[in-house]
């Protein structure tokens, strides 16, 4: 917009020093041509200006260039149509077309030396000075801006790169505070299990002891009501510590626990992408099928690979554990390798005890595909 109102001023300077030294009819017809070339270049240079570099590239610049030069030559046919030059040499600076520069003096100089009028030949040096001028201060503009937009999409990357890096740590830190917590669950069931458990237990096989050789029928009677009330208390608390454990389960922490055994001899790649939010259930079967399954490679496989993958997915979870790369001579073996065994039929048994479906191939190395879909709450 810059650009189109400098044209508009140095016009409307034209109009005021064209009227010095034409006449009116003749001012006209070079004042439509003016006009006509100010606009035609201001479309043809358009995307130039917006270009970090000024070089001849695009077809516009090059007709640009062209028709600069051509205005910039007027002159020397009519003296008068000098007035045409400062138009020219503005759209000239924004290219860096040096010839029409050289033009523009050379035609200033050729209408000062066959024009007596002191005052038009300083209308004319003055009005390619403001051309010149213009010019050059919106292609400062021009870089100034570039140079404001281009800070600003870097803050803007910059923001969006601390606001990602801050939901990492928070999503680091809420996975170390869960950790922390499954750990203290843990440890709580455990004292419960050992301390208060076994001394219950303890109490309970006193009590029975005492209600055996008890004779006193109302003091044994009152012995039975509080075994029962120990019984429940023991039954809670059994309750409670398993929904601890059950709680405190950690997918990703289990499945490497599990995997240890296989980093010794073979090249482990354990990928868990799950969220904490899984029903217990579930947690069993994927735990005790990545049990099963690792068993089984460690008694049976000789492949040098194994790929443990548990993927959580909108609508299922997704388990594939998969041994390949024969270490040595064992692909006949692979080949004849029978499904139907007993850890297998565990392994399907879980899995369809939570609705889930299993496949279980040999083509490439020992394979397990389990999908389990999630429970509607």
């Amino acid at each position: 917009m810059e650009r189109f109102i400098d044209r508009i001023i140095i016009f409307l300077l034209t109009v005021f020093v064209g009227q010095k030294i034409m006449t009116d009819r003749y001012l006209i017809v070079v004042l439509y041509s003016i006009l006509s070339v100010a606009f035609f270049d201001f479309f043809l240079l358009f995307k130039t200006v917006q270009k970090d570099h000024m070089r001849l590239e695009l077809l516009s610049e090059k007709i640009a260039f062209v028709l600069q030069i051509i205005t910039a030559l007027t002159p020397f046919f009519d003296k008068n149509l000098v007035i045409m030059v400062p138009i020219a040499l503005y759209g000239a600076v924004i290219i860096r077309n040096y010839f029409v520069g050289a033009l523009a003096i050379l035609t200033v100089f050729n209408f000062s030396s066959h024009t007596d009028s002191i005052s038009i030949i300083l209308y004319v040096d003055l009005l390619l000075i403001i051309a010149f001028y213009l010019s050059v201060k919106s292609g400062r503009n021009d870089k100034l801006k570039k140079a404001v937009n281009s800070l600003r999409d870097e803050s803007v990357i910059k923001a969006d790169e601390l606001k990602r890096k801050n939901s990492e740590l928070i999503q680091a830190r809420d996975d170390e505070v869960y950790l922390v917590r499954l750990k203290e669950r843990n440890r709580i069931a455990r004292e419960i299990h050992d301390n208060v458990g076994h001394m219950l237990t303890r109490a309970i096989l006193q009590l029975g002891a005492l209600i055996t050789i008890c004779s006193d029928e109302t003091f044994k009677e009152g012995l039975n009501e509080l075994k029962n009330t120990l019984d429940t208390a023991m039954n809670n608390i059994r309750n409670s510590v398993h929904d601890l454990r059950d709680e405190a389960i950690d997918i990703p922490t289990a499945i490497d626990d599990i995997t240890v055994p296989l980093k010794e001899d073979r090249k482990l790649n354990v990928e868990v992408d799950i969220s904490s939010d899984v029903d217990k259930d579930i947690k069993y079967a994927i735990i005790g099928v990545v049990k099963e399954a690792v068993s089984n490679i460690i008694k049976h496989s000789t492949n040098e690979n194994v790929d443990v993958t548990l993927i959580e997915h909108p609508a299922m979870y997704q388990l594939v554990i998969h041994d390949y790369g024969i270490k040595g001579s064992s692909s006949e073996e692979g080949d004849s390798m029978d499904l139907s065994g007993m850890g297998l039929d565990n392994i399907r048994a879980r899995i369809n005890g939570v609705g889930g479906n299993v496949l279980i191939t040999h083509n490439d190395g020992f394979r397990i595909f389990v999908t389990i879909g999630k429970r509607e709450i």
